[in-house]
């Protein structure tokens, strides 16, 4: 009967601790929602800027240059495709009336009539007159590929010009982001720092208090505040640092475990 009892007074005990628990997580969550939007409404440290915006004046003219070089190498193309297809029709035209002034000239000698008639005469001249803008068509298209192959080689020594321009300028945007990443993560820290203090000293002094609903609450968090809202925004430069920072943790958090074992082992 007494054991019955007691496992009924403890029933209603649980459920208690459990909606207790429950508080502590709505009291977190409300938290971090809290926290999250004063993170998100603050005013960003610096903007980061792009490329193109590093470029000196130099780099700018480089770029203006190289557009307008495309763009002509592509009039240059569309013109060189029509030319070449004007001169293509020129010589058709031209092996076709040669063609025919050798059959006709063929067909007279063979009935011996003279080739020396005003209408050879006017055939003849003809076919020059064909030949000679055949030659001149040739001549245009010749030109114009000229004019490509002058326009791409300027065009490459363009690039190459602009590609150490843009190097330069990585340079200066990569200094300038490592920059603006610390100062990202130093205004995060200094806001999630003492959150995190708050939440440490609150767990070794305060979490059997009366109120502990709210301070495991609130070191939940004070967790989500550092992992979450500054974790990612720890600087890098090349994992050192995250490294670094991940060796500390582990070491801090493992010495805590190991005095708590060895506290309840004793």
């Amino acid at each position: 009967m007494r054991h019955q009892k007691s496992a009924g007074n403890r029933l209603p005990e649980k459920w208690f601790r459990r909606g207790l628990w429950l508080i502590a997580f709505i009291f977190a969550s409300f938290l971090i929602g809290l926290g999250g939007k004063v993170i998100n409404d603050l005013p960003s440290v610096e903007q980061t800027r792009e490329l193109d915006d590093y470029m000196g004046e130099k780099g700018i003219l480089l770029q203006q240059t190289r557009d307008r070089l495309n763009e002509e190498d592509t009039r240059l193309t569309e013109e060189a495709e029509r030319s070449a297809l004007e001169l293509e029709k020129q010589r058709n035209q031209t092996a076709a009336e040669q063609q025919s002034l050798q059959n006709w000239l063929a067909a007279r000698s063979a009935t011996e009539q003279s080739e020396q008639n005003p209408e050879v005469i006017a055939r003849t001249r003809k076919l020059d007159e064909l030949k000679a803008k055949e030659q001149t068509l040739q001549q245009q298209y010749a030109a114009i590929q000229q004019r490509q192959l002058d326009n791409r080689q300027q065009r490459d020594r363009n690039e190459k010009e602009l590609e150490q321009e843009q190097n330069n300028a990585s340079k200066l945007k990569e200094k300038d982001d490592r920059r603006i990443e610390l100062q990202v993560f130093l205004y995060r820290l200094a806001l999630t720092l003492p959150l995190l203090l708050i939440g440490g000293y609150l767990f070794a002094k305060k979490r059997r208090s009366r109120w502990w609903p709210f301070v495991w609450g609130f070191i939940y968090f004070a967790l989500f505040a550092f992992f979450v809202e500054l974790v990612p925004y720890l600087p890098s430069y090349g994992g050192y640092v995250r490294y670094a920072v991940g060796i500390l943790m582990t070491i801090l958090i493992g010495r805590s475990a190991i005095v708590a074992m060895n506290r309840y082992l004793e």
